[in-house]
Formats: structure tokens, C-alpha cells, sequence
């Protein structure tokens, strides 16, 4: 029985998996899925107890849940939907899940991915302001000014992230308040783009990606083939979007909720992933043209001008510019814009070069 929450953790799932031929994973969120997959990729007969209605159910509406499911048993992982687990047992056997439903599941690893909270103890020992997280303001200050918090502990305006492009923005923040390279920064949240990490699926969800603002609704399904689209728009704008499947208008759909552009008027082009008439508000068709403040990582939350200015102060290759930025090291969605901007700058240059 493995948790999955830290490095060591991975390493002892992938020495408990060898040899193994079945696993079960309880959890059915982000990281739980992208477990399942690959466990299911080594061989395992794997399976994972949610006790959601649907997977995902923070990310996905329920019809993007069940088109989900339905791609994951094409890969061979068997999802057990509305049912908590009661309790585990380990023998010489193997491992036991018992069910609140009465079922027993048995199998040779156990992966426990269903959920994190903040480890709040020390603030609370140190007598700082706690709720669900260590309470922070706009400069991540906790109730004692001479302590900040950061990160997935950190509850800032009342929400936790527990993600990795907020800490790191976070992080950005603390550090320009703490050095005075900016004693005026605040953290102000961004919206988040949520990428599934797992071989084979292909999944963007942002924003009130399930409905729970007014605005127009926009779906396709095609659960035979693993693709669903739901857009939702207010005035003329992306609010949400889920995009499961192979959609080429994903890019599209991100730049657009990121940077808050008009969508097109033709939206089935966004919806269906190929033009079915005139398409305003793409992106920029050269990196030349993409604004500098144009995100590129969503989940580093890397601009176009990070980049460039990583390339100007001698990152020459892809993988410097990774290096020194981040830029590709989330879900590794934005990989191929990398290596764009990267070749449109050695062209840049090298034409500069002739001249």
C-alpha cells in the first residue's frame, strides 16, 4: 500500500509494480488517473475506486466523466464509480479494499491517490490564523507579518490551489516582496488550465468548465471515438472549456481563455477542431506576432517574453530554455510552442547575422 504524493512515493510504486500483475488505485482525481495509466501501461490489471459520481468531478462535468471512463477501459483500466472504501488489509496474498458497498477488491498494490489537505499543525502550534489552510493576504503574509506561506498549505481569499502554477506565481510574488526588487507585488490568481498527464489522453479543462455561472453552452460528444468538447461563453468570451480527445483547436481554446480574447464567430471550429468558415481570434500564426505577455506554459505559468529573454541571455537549445525557465516541465502540452519560439529565434538571428 503506497501513497502517491512525493518522489520516494513513485519509486516505490514502480519497485512494488514490478512483478506485480494487478493494482488498484483510490482516487479517481487528477493524479489518480494519471497513475491508473501508467500502472495499466506497465501491464497491471488495474482499477480505481472513485466515490464520486464521475471521474474528475472538480474538472469534468459528468458526460465528460463517463466519455473518460469509457477511454480508460480502451486502456485497460476498470473504474468503479460511487462507492467508498471502507477498509484495508494486507496478507501474504496481496491487498484487500473492502466497500461500503459490501464488495471486497483484491489485488497485488494499492495506490492511495484520493485527496490532500494542508498539513496546518506547526501554524496552528505557532498560533497563526487557520482555516482550511494557513489564511495569507495579497502579500502571502500569514496573521504574524514576519511569516509567509506559500504553496498548497497556503489559503488565500479562501481558496486552496493545489497546484503547481499558483505556487510557483506565489513563489514570484514572496520573492520580489522579500528581496524589494518589488515591495508593491501582490499575488493576484490567475485562471488555472488543467492538463490530464497520462499517455494516450488527451484533456484541458479550465475555468467554470461545469456549468455553474450563466453563459452560452456549446457540446459535442462522440464517446465511440473518447472525444468530447463543451464550451461555455459570456459575452463573447471563454468562461470554460473541456476538451477531451484528439482536438486540434485546443491550443486555440487555451489562448483564448488565457488571454480573454472574442472567440470566433464560427465556434464550431473550437468545438469540432477544424474551420468550417471564417475564424477570427487565432493565434498569433509566427511567435513574431504573439505578444510578449502571451502565456506559453500554463502550467509554469511561462510568457513568451521569459523566453525570449531566457534566449538572449544564452539559452540557445530547447532544453537550456527549459531549463532555465520551466517552460514544458508541467504536462509538457506546450512542448511544441517551445521548440517554435526557440527556432524562430535562431532564424531571427541568423538572419540578423547575414545582414
Amino acid at each position: 500500500v503506497v501513497p502517491f504524493r512525493t518522489l520516494d512515493d513513485c519509486r516505490r510504486i514502480l519497485a512494488a509494480a514490478d512483478g506485480a500483475r494487478s493494482a488498484l488505485v483510490l482516487g479517481g482525481g487528477l493524479l489518480g488517473l494519471e497513475a491508473a495509466r501508467g500502472l495499466a501501461t506497465r501491464g497491471l490489471a488495474t482499477t480505481v475506486v472513485h466515490p464520486r459520481e464521475h471521474l474528475m468531478e472538480r474538472q469534468l462535468d459528468p458526460a465528460a466523466g463517463a466519455v473518460l471512463a469509457g477511454t480508460l477501459a480502451g486502456f485497460g483500466v476498470t473504474v468503479q464509480l460511487g462507492v467508498s472504501a471502507t477498509g484495508v488489509a494486507t496478507d501474504a496474498n496481496g491487498v484487500r479494499l473492502d466497500l461500503a458497498d459490501g464488495r471486497s477488491l483484491h489485488a497485488d498494490l494499492l495506490v492511495l491517490s484520493c485527496g490532500v489537505r494542508p498539513d496546518t499543525a506547526l501554524a496552528q502550534a505557532a498560533g497563526l490564523t487557520v482555516r482550511r489552510g494557513v489564511v495569507v493576504d495579497d502579500r502571502l503574509r500569514t496573521s504574524d507579518r514576519s511569516i509567509s506561506a506559500i504553496g498548497d498549505c497556503a489559503e488565500h481569499d479562501g481558496v486552496l490551489t493545489g497546484l503547481v502554477a499558483p505556487a510557483w506565481a506565489q513563489a514570484q510574488v514572496l520573492a520580489d516582496v522579500l528581496t524589494g526588487t518589488d515591495p508593491l507585488a501582490r499575488y493576484r490568481p490567475r485562471p488555472v488550465v488543467t492538463r490530464l498527464k497520462a499517455a494516450g489522453i488527451d484533456l484541458a479543462s479550465m475555468g467554470d468548465a461545469a456549468g455553474g455561472e450563466p453563459g452560452e453552452e456549446l457540446t459535442f460528444a462522440d464517446p465511440a471515438r473518447g472525444t468530447y468538447a463543451r464550451l461555455r461563453i459570456r459575452d463573447e468570451r471563454l468562461i470554460g472549456a473541456i476538451l477531451l480527445g484528439d482536438n486540434p483547436a485546443v491550443g486555440t481554446v487555451i489562448q483564448l481563455f488565457d488571454r480573454g480574447h472574442p472567440v470566433p464567430t464560427d465556434r464550431r471550429a473550437l468545438l469540432l477542431g477544424r474551420a468550417l468558415g471564417a475564424v477570427g481570434a487565432t493565434p498569433a500564426a509566427s511567435p513574431a506576432l504573439m505578444p510578449d505577455a502571451a502565456t506559453v506554459c500554463q502550467c509554469n505559468t511561462v510568457s513568451k517574453g521569459a523566453l525570449v529573454r531566457s534566449w538572449r541571455s544564452g539559452a540557445r537549445t530547447v532544453d537550456a530554455v527549459v531549463a532555465a525557465t520551466r517552460a514544458g516541465t508541467g504536462c509538457g502540452g506546450c512542448r511544441d510552442a517551445v521548440s517554435g519560439i526557440v527556432a524562430w529565434l535562431s532564424q531571427a538571428e541568423s538572419v540578423e547575422v547575414t545582414r
